[in-house]
């Protein structure tokens, strides 16, 4: 098995199944440090999406109840080979092994990302990496600009440059990946806007014809809670149990909105649209549903 980078190169290698198989025995020896400390582990990253190339690091995200609880058992990790490093990122703490650490050599093979459980950075973990999973297409886009990035940069202190190359595609493709997440589940949606809700915007009046809300807890990709368009109840609610039928994609804006139906119909995607139509009018939109092939999807902008 291939396993280990030198601290501040960069190199790819194919994928290997038995990274598959040291994730789970890291898990099972993590679990065994953390105990009730630890809500879930998963393995994520590059090495456990088999259709492209990785570095040859295993990455495993771990949500645990508190930051607290981590603290508490730093000395048992560290005894085991998991030793906690600096990071500036308040959302999660970060452990690694390799020979680079315990001194006896230069190697990094684990990292270790410790979130909190129910957290945009759990849910960010496994959403990109099953997104990935699920559209071939988008993978291999992301392979490609690896691979360049990789041969541009083969010494990289920190790996900084390889990292900061990947930013923008990783920021889009999350954002694309935690709407189609919610696709098909039934969510509870918090209305801001009921029908009737007058909206003054450049002079104009929008009236809403549909109830208008929010999923609480969950971030948009400009920072606000993500939108639902609920369809299904035509009088003025307050909150509702809906399920996640469609995605109103804006290719000119920071935000995309959700579709709901409380009513347990199918909607077609002209329906939607037509309903979505009062405020969506305004933006360059597509409808997304579940009915959407990879090319429809890796098309998104």
């Amino acid at each position: 098995m291939t396993l280990g980078l030198k601290r501040g190169t960069v190199a790819l290698v194919p994928h290997e199944t038995a990274w598959e198989v040291e994730a789970a025995r890291t898990i099972e020896k993590l679990k065994g440090i953390l105990g009730n400390a630890a809500v879930d582990m998963r393995h994520v990253g590059s090495t456990a999406i088999p259709a492209i190339c990785a570095k040859p690091i295993v990455d495993i995200a771990v949500a645990v109840r508190s930051f607290a609880d981590i603290n508490e058992k730093q000395a048992e990790l560290e005894a085991q080979g998991f030793y906690r490093r600096s990071w500036n990122d308040e959302g999660q703490e970060l452990f690694a092994c390799g020979s680079h650490y315990d001194g006896t050599g230069d190697r990094q093979t684990h990292f270790i990302h410790m979130v909190l459980a129910d957290s945009a950075e759990w849910r960010n973990y496994l959403n990109f990496r099953d997104y990935l999973n699920a559209f071939p297409k988008e993978a291999k886009a992301y392979e490609a600009l690896k691979l360049s990035l990789a041969a541009a940069n083969p010494e990289d202190a920190g790996r900084e440059k390889y990292t900061s190359g990947k930013h923008d595609f990783i920021r889009q493709t999350l954002r694309k990946a935690l709407v189609w997440s919610l696709l098909g589940k039934t969510m509870h949606v918090i209305v801001d806007r009921p029908v009737g809700y007058r909206h003054v915007t450049g002079g104009s009046t929008i009236t809403y014809p549909l109830n208008h809300g929010y999923l609480p807890g969950i971030l948009s990709g400009d920072g606000e809670t993500l939108d639902v368009y609920l369809l299904g109840v035509s009088e003025p609610v307050q909150e509702a149990e809906a399920r996640i039928i469609g995605i109103v994609h804006r290719k000119n804006d920071a935000e995309d909105k959700l579709i709901g139906a409380t009513d347990g119909r199918s909607y077609t995607r002209e329906e939607m649209s037509t309903a979505v139509q009062f405020q969506e009018q305004f933006f360059d939109t597509v409808i997304q549903t579940t009915e959407d092939d990879d090319r429809e999807w890796t098309e998104l902008g």
